[in-house]
């Protein structure tokens, strides 16, 4: 079921995330007012969170109407707020560690059909990178079309122009090579010819020029390089985040990268 705004739309409550194994209960109150906004962003629904509820009627007087004694019956109690509330929608979820990564389950009820309307399942090594995959998670939870996928224009640019750098490096700093191999070929020769022999002024200026060459090429290979594998591997296809920098390595500069 995939749902299409309209001009009145339907009112969905945003439960807070339960902390699973691993994870403090302080970590879940930020990721949940983040997928508040996410749903709100979007515009398919009226939203309300556990915050604007609490701030409506107060927690205790929550409990007193529903007849909430305990924290265990909290939640289902929340959940027939929201139907008093006439919030068709509850998206509820999770949060766990599962080893060095973070996992966040997204679920929505239609209260009306008593039925789902979504699911989803997102994996990240951080929270940070958990959020940037929040447009996606929230899509599919609440049965809304997903975002647009990501431009690869950029990529393909760096591989095109990586590419053709690094073919360019290759056949300059061939030539380049092939040069410095036959001027020292001439060398030996004339060498054993008398008469042979230019200027020592002219040897060194046709070395240093090919010495600038094969630089040359060298740099083309390198720079080349670099974006066609900043192309191909660092520039992700889903949307997630990826931070780049270059930094002082042992022989010059390197590419170094924050990824989700």
């Amino acid at each position: 079921m995939v749902l299409c705004a309209s001009p009145e739309k339907p009112r969905l409550v945003v439960l807070d995330l339960q902390p699973g194994a691993g994870v403090d209960g302080s970590l879940t109150g930020p990721l949940a007012d983040a997928i508040t906004a996410e749903v709100q962003r979007v515009g398919f629904f009226e939203v309300l969170s556990s915050r604007d509820l609490q701030a409506l009627l107060g927690l205790e007087r929550q409990k007193q109407l529903l007849g909430c004694g305990d924290d265990a019956a909290s939640r289902t109690c929340m959940a027939e707020l929201t139907d008093a509330l006439g919030a068709r929608f509850v998206l509820s979820g999770s949060l766990a560690r599962l080893g060095d990564a973070y996992q966040l389950t997204l679920n929505t009820l239609d209260t009306q059909k008593a039925q789902p309307l979504g699911r989803a399942t997102r994996l990240a090594r951080s929270l940070e990178a958990l959020r940037g995959l929040l447009p996606w998670a929230v899509a599919e939870a609440t049965g809304t079309p997903l975002p647009a996928p990501p431009s690869r224009a950029l990529s393909y640019t760096l591989i095109g122009v990586g590419g053709a750098g690094a073919l360019f490096g290759l056949v300059w700093g061939g030539l380049a090579l092939s040069q410095e191999q036959q001027l020292a070929a001439r060398l030996a020769t004339a060498r054993d010819t008398p008469g042979l022999l230019d200027s020592r002024a002219s040897y060194v200026t046709e070395a240093q020029g090919l010495e600038r060459n094969r630089w040359i090429g060298v740099g083309a290979l390198a720079v080349g390089a670099a974006a066609l594998v900043t192309g191909l591997v660092v520039l992700p296809s889903d949307g997630s985040s990826v931070k780049l920098a270059v930094v002082p390595a042992g022989a010059g500069l390197g590419l170094a990268g924050v990824f989700p």
